[in-house]
């Protein structure tokens, strides 16, 4: 008893302590894809993990057709028609400001030549299928020129199935700062914590006075 109770104090203060951002395990570790030809089957959530402002850097295409990018914020357009495929270089970039840790972030495509729009969500897609793979970049690797920072890499396959797409996710390449992939922020964990944190104490407290009682009535 006196065990578990400690153990549920200390998971109590763990989580007091730190925890400041959701599992990122969906987030893939090798750029680009390397399993071309294979629909993605990795399902992403991605998320503004600071309050302050996105920036979105171009990182490369490969994509015979003209695409552009659009960004929603908690489902409500803010970037739309940005960073054309064919006219933009590495390094170009633009910024998403007023952004609050914890909003919800949905990519999107726009494929000029088809009239296509694929989303990050891949419940949003016409084809059903996932048109994103994403991956940590760490700034070096690959080097994109030295031009685009370290952040949340997201590669797009900007045709269907139907249409002649091979799934190689790179025909769109971009590079999100300041967002977090797989979950929700808890931007102050504290609070729910705390609760926890004093049944805990509460119960520690119960389990002396007990003690107490009992080394008194041997005494006597």
């Amino acid at each position: 008893m006196k065990k578990s109770v400690l153990a549920a104090v200390v998971v109590a203060a763990g989580t007091i302590v730190t925890g400041q951002f959701a599992s990122t395990a969906h987030a893939g570790t090798v750029i680009p894809y390397n399993n071309a030809g294979t629909e993605n089957s990795e399902v992403y959530s991605f998320i503004v993990a600071a309050t302050g402002s996105v920036s979105v850097y171009f990182a490369g295409s490969d994509a015979g057709n003209a695409d552009v990018i659009g960004v929603k914020l908690n489902n409500v357009l803010v970037k739309s028609g940005v960073l054309d495929n064919h006219n933009s270089v590495l390094g170009n970039h633009v910024d998403i400001p007023n952004v609050t840790a914890g909003d919800v972030l949905t990519f999107f495509l726009v494929d000029l030549s088809t009239g296509s729009t694929w989303s990050s969500d891949k419940s949003l897609n016409a084809d059903g299928a996932s048109h994103v793979y994403s991956a940590q970049y760490d700034g070096a690797n690959p080097p994109f020129g030295g031009l685009v920072p370290a952040g949340t890499y997201v590669g797009f396959e900007d045709l269907a199935l139907a249409q002649g797409g091979d799934f190689d996710y790179n025909d769109d390449q971009f590079v999100f700062t300041n967002v977090a992939v797989g979950g929700p922020v808890v931007e102050n964990p504290i609070p729910a914590a705390l609760p926890l944190f004093a049944s805990g104490l509460g119960l520690l407290g119960l389990l002396a006075h007990r003690r107490k009682r009992k080394a008194q009535a041997s005494a006597v």
